[in-house]
């Protein structure tokens, strides 16, 4: 079985029961329609603990009847019957909904091409093919020093057709793939055991480096061996790659988002050609860079994609919206309706639900533009400060206080690395980490929506243990 099986079948069923729902008096009609194939390899404890190949195809419907009342339904029954149905739901559920102020789809228009979205030898890539891929990841990990454990690891090869239709002339689709990997372990040696550790990967393209991705994650492990306290500090933190995903994006996102600006829940509410971070940011959301892991010709409403530049030399210069929010806003759309899945699962949170959920405005690659340092330049320069790889705790929404105990981080004297920091805590408000960027890395990396670098941040609060 793969994606294109029943696809045609699929893709007439649908717009059968949009023509139908049109002629029941909706407004407005849009399906959104996807097939999927994921090989799947899941590792803990050293050993493959699962491996399955898994199929999903579905479609999810959004109805809008007069006084601009939605409704939404979606099922995995691909029969005429059973798509009819599903729409007949979303448009029984709209006829008793209350109103969507500002609610939009968008038209039909041009689409970008974008390069790199599909790569056959991840569509073809067999069970056995994952298998080996997640055995060289963890015997080159562990093989590298005997005190590495492999704790657990999820490996993915994930290929996809997706469909948009909708009553204003949208009707488009696309085939990608996606294949990622992540390990995570830690080390034993005498009585001490290492934090947790982890690496990952991720591409559009079968090749996944499992060799560099079980290297890294050792060598990180090594290095977290006699950790010490740390005094409370007021310093330079040179934030890694992983630490500006996570945290720091997420405040970025937060304040970014149109829905947010709509509200004035946004910290940058208003702030529109204002300074909002340092001049030596630039940020973009870039859903046409090629190769990108969240690359797309269109967004999951089927407006085109685009680079959206939202902060150059800290300068705010926009937002990221889809067509509710544009509408509401009197602005363009940005395409930047994503339906993706929340929680902490890996592979369902890079992959998405897809057809189950209703879009919401997300990133595709927010990119923030690197800089011509390595990050092993940034330590040099360093007096007393702290280098954090990674570190775990969530952003307050709105405020962008971040309250994070630090994971993998490491006290810095004289631009050497001194011994990684036991149970220490990083504590402040990221909009004001983002005005005291005094330097950006060049050593930029991919992961789920972002591609960035390393920050050198000025004045930040390590709290010690």
């Amino acid at each position: 079985m793969t994606v294109d099986k029943g696809w045609n079948t699929l893709s007439d069923n649908v717009h059968k029961a949009v023509r139908s729902l049109e002629k029941k008096n909706a407004t407005h009609v849009e399906a959104f329609f996807i097939s999927s194939q994921t090989t799947e390899v899941a590792v803990r404890n050293s050993e493959i603990l699962t491996q399955n190949r898994v199929y999903d195809s579905g479609v999810g419907f959004r109805v809008v009847v007069a006084g601009n009342k939605v409704g939404f339904a979606c099922t995995n029954d691909m029969t005429e019957k059973g798509v009819l149905k599903a729409g007949e739901k979303a448009f029984s559920i709209a006829r008793v909904s209350s109103e969507v102020p500002n609610f939009a789809l968008p038209e039909a228009s041009q689409f970008p091409k974008v390069n790199g979205l599909y790569d056959h030898e991840v569509a073809e890539t067999t069970v056995e093919d994952a298998l080996d891929t997640a055995k060289r990841a963890v015997d080159t990990a562990e093989d590298l020093d005997q005190r590495v454990t492999v704790k657990d690891g999820r490996i993915f090869f994930a290929s996809s057709r997706r469909g948009i239709v909708n009553t204003l002339g949208v009707d488009l689709e696309e085939m990608e793939t996606k294949a990622g990997i992540y390990l995570g372990g830690s080390g034993e040696q005498n009585s001490e055991v290492t934090g947790s550790c982890y690496d990952l990967a991720l591409s559009r393209k079968a090749d996944i480096h499992p060799e560099k991705v079980g290297k890294n994650l050792a060598e990180r492990i090594v290095r977290m061996f006699k950790p010490k306290p740390s005094k409370t500090l007021q310093c330079q933190v040179i934030f890694g790659p992983e630490a500006v995903s996570y945290q720091i994006c997420d405040v970025l996102v937060d304040a970014l988002k149109g829905e947010n600006v709509i509200t004035a829940r946004s910290a940058w509410t208003r702030k529109r050609g204002h300074a909002v971070t340092s001049e030596n940011l630039t940020i973009t959301d870039n859903a046409v860079l090629e190769n990108g892991f969240a690359s797309r010709s269109f967004d999951d409403e089927g407006c085109p994609s685009q680079n959206t530049t939202l902060v150059r030399n800290g300068k705010l210069e926009g937002f990221i919206h889809d067509a509710a929010s544009a509408k509401a806003l009197g602005t363009r759309n940005t395409g930047n309706a994503s339906r993706f899945a929340g929680g902490f699962e890996m592979v369902h949170m890079i992959i998405g639900n897809g057809y189950r959920a209703k879009p919401e405005i997300y990133p595709s690659n927010i990119v923030i533009q690197h800089g011509s340092r390595t990050k092993e330049e940034l330590v040099s320069d360093m007096g007393e400060g702290v280098l954090v790889e990674s570190m775990a705790g969530f952003v307050q929404g709105g405020s962008g206080v971040i309250s994070a105990q630090l994971s993998n981080a490491f006290l810095v004297k004289n631009g050497e690395v001194q011994y990684p920091i036991k149970s220490g805590m990083v504590s402040g408000v990221g909009f004001d980490w983002l005005k005291q960027v005094t330097c950006v890395g060049k050593d930029v990396k991919q992961f789920q929506n972002a591609f960035v670098p390393s920050l050198l941040v000025e004045n930040v609060k390590v709290i010690g243990s």
